[in-house]
């Protein structure tokens, strides 16, 4: 009995044989926009409706609508592709995109001109029944396709580069001579309907096709492929402007790194990832040779629940190094028993106690900060005419948490801030509102903490006579790129209450009189420009995370630099077999400035 999974390869195959006409696509859409009946073969259909066995009298093939235009191109082979540059050329005279499918079906073709591979902007190819023998890697840079037709070709082989086409959901390579398929194609995560009917392809494929259909070759693909090659190691950048008087600099030098690890519970999204390679197990031993190989002084992590805390400590990798630390749960956790509150994700700061010794530690929950201090409204009274703060801030559980430390040989102490805030982009106003609590709260504490006495043979008696005087360091994944209203906050240390990224709720004094802060703050990193990336999947990839310092206390002497371009040219996104997180460690040194007491 042949599977409902055959049953719809032999269907597509079908569809495929019917479709050999030049330009059969590209007519079909036409004959449907003028109203017509769409001719037989396979229609330019979504991929849930071949899925759903639709076939004939279906809206157009394009979007659901009949509004937009498949074109077609009479020749584009090897050094023929002047009908390509030509339509290039008028699109460039008329500023409207209004197509974005490109039909080469049905002409011979036994060559694809390059010049192809420049139309970033497609997001359906058909160059199928043609007599290509070979499909180039570069049509990997076509990254909007959702539907490629490469059937009834000459073709032996696909294209690694294939894997890194990850928006597309139909992959038609039916009748040609493909004996295999790359395993790279386990990273097409969104792959709806593969065709491999017609190819002399291993009986392992076509059972696991006919079985579990599409997602399952692809999920094999995935979980059972050969690891990549790891990526070389990422370059120290040591950076020029340290002070160069050596005996006391070393005093003064310490380490500092910033990682958000990926909390367990929020892994169920990464479709491309090896189901191995998602195991907490496997992502904790990675992330524990990542951060003990870098020796810091300081470890800021975040998405760390109090369990692995817990474990990181007992292990004897980390007592030798004399670590100790500090954890804090998101606000969930008091809702739930001690054994839950063991698994909610927070912040963690791990220090060296042969480097520092703690002074004071306090977590800042940004739920009660709104709800309880005079950072927004003058009283509690008050808050009933600010709804938007119940609304949209005190539903967020976010938190940071501070540590207090004096450094053992110079004596100098600092401020040792790791946050996380909100991450989705709609609520752009809830991010702002809480790097505004964040900064007030330690306002508040670094006034505290400038008050507190100091040994009598301290070198720094009379140097913190203010809070805005504590040096400061603050690690965080902010969700925010640099072009951010929050990156703008603490860079610049001011943003207007109107400013656009308050969406036009009121947060009290925020919204009144705008945010501020004392600290004079830059990113570490921005000594370099900024790295090019800190959060890499599919769809987003940027630079989130940040080791702010305050640049009156402290010179960055070196930099991590980011992962090897050749490997990330041929990933689509993290974690993987060697980044345990969708996030990279960010690593930076420091020295201690020297500054007259007082």
């Amino acid at each position: 009995m042949v599977s409902t999974n055959w049953q719809h390869q032999i269907h597509l195959a079908q569809l495929s044989r019917q479709s050999s006409s030049p330009h059969h696509h590209a007519r079909a859409a036409a004959t449907i926009s003028r109203g017509g009946t769409q001719p037989s073969g396979l229609a330019l259909q979504s991929p849930s409706s071949l899925l759903n066995g639709g076939q004939n009298g279906q809206s157009s093939p394009l979007t659901g609508s009949s509004s937009l235009k498949v074109l077609s191109v009479r020749k584009l082979e090897g050094a023929e592709g002047e009908g390509l540059e030509r339509v290039q050329s008028e699109k460039q005279k008329d500023k409207r995109q209004d197509w974005a499918a490109l039909d080469l079906g049905g002409q011979g073709i036994r060559n694809l001109n390059l010049a192809l591979f420049n139309y970033q902007f497609l997001d359906k190819l058909y160059i199928n029944h043609n007599r290509l023998t070979s499909l180039p890697g570069a049509i990997c840079k076509l990254g909007q396709l959702t539907i490629l037709d490469v059937s009834g070709n000459l073709l032996m082989a696909l294209p690694s580069e294939i894997g890194l086409m990850k928006n597309l959901r139909m992959f038609l390579i039916i009748d040609n001579n493909i004996q295999n398929l790359p395993p790279e194609m386990g990273m097409l995560y969104r792959l709806e309907v593969l065709g491999i009917e017609g190819n002399p392809l291993p009986d392992s494929i076509k059972n696991l096709m006919a079985k579990d259909g599409t997602r399952g070759v692809i999920g094999e693909l995935r979980d059972n492929g050969p690891v990549p090659v790891p990526p070389s190691p990422r370059d120290w950048i040591v950076l020029e402007d340290k002070e160069t008087e050596k005996d006391s600099a070393e005093e003064g030098i310490f380490s500092v790194v910033s990682y958000n690890i990926l909390h367990d519970r929020y892994t169920r999204v990464y479709g491309y990832t090896p189901a191995w390679a998602l195991q907490w197990e496997f992502r904790r031993e990675s992330v524990k040779q990542e951060i003990i190989s870098y020796d810091a002084d300081i470890m800021c992590l975040q998405e760390i629940d109090l369990a692995t805390v817990e474990e990181f400590l007992s292990l004897p990798e980390f007592s030798q190094k004399e670590y100790t630390g500090f954890h804090w749960p998101k606000s969930r956790a008091k809702t739930m028993n001690e054994a839950e509150r063991k698994k909610v994700d927070g912040c963690a700061i791990f220090y060296k106690e042969s480097v520092f010794k703690l002074i004071d530690q306090q977590p800042i929950e940004f739920q009660h900060v709104a709800m309880n201090s005079a950072l927004l409204v003058p009283d509690k009274d008050s808050l009933k005419n600010y709804p938007d703060i119940f609304n949209r801030v005190a539903t967020k559980d976010h938190i940071a948490t501070v540590c207090f430390l004096e450094h053992q040989k110079t004596g100098n102490r600092l401020m040792v801030v790791n946050a996380h805030i909100e991450w989705d982009p709609i609520h752009k106003d809830v991010k702002l509102v809480q790097a505004g609590l964040l900064l007030g709260e330690l306002q508040v504490m670094a006034d505290k903490f400038a008050k507190l006495p100091l040994p009598d043979d301290s070198p720094m008696k009379g140097q913190y006579t203010s809070g805005k005087k504590i040096p400061m360091l603050i690690c965080c994944d902010f969700n925010s790129t640099p072009d951010s209203v929050v990156y703008q906050l603490l860079s610049k240390g001011f943003v207007p209450g109107d400013h656009s990224d308050f969406q036009g709720y009121k947060y009290g004094k925020f919204t009144e009189s705008g945010i501020n802060h004392p600290f004079g703050l830059k990113s570490s990193y921005a000594n370099i420009g900024e790295l090019s990336f800190t959060n890499c999947t599919p769809t987003f990839t940027d630079v989130v995370d940040y080791i702010w310092y305050s640049t009156n206390s402290f010179t960055v002497t070196g930099l991590l630099g980011e992962p090897d371009k050749e490997y990330m040219s041929k990933v689509i996104g993290f974690p993987n077999a060697h980044f345990p997180s969708d996030h990279i460690s960010l690593l930076s040194q420091f020295q201690f400035k020297k500054v007259n007491a007082g």
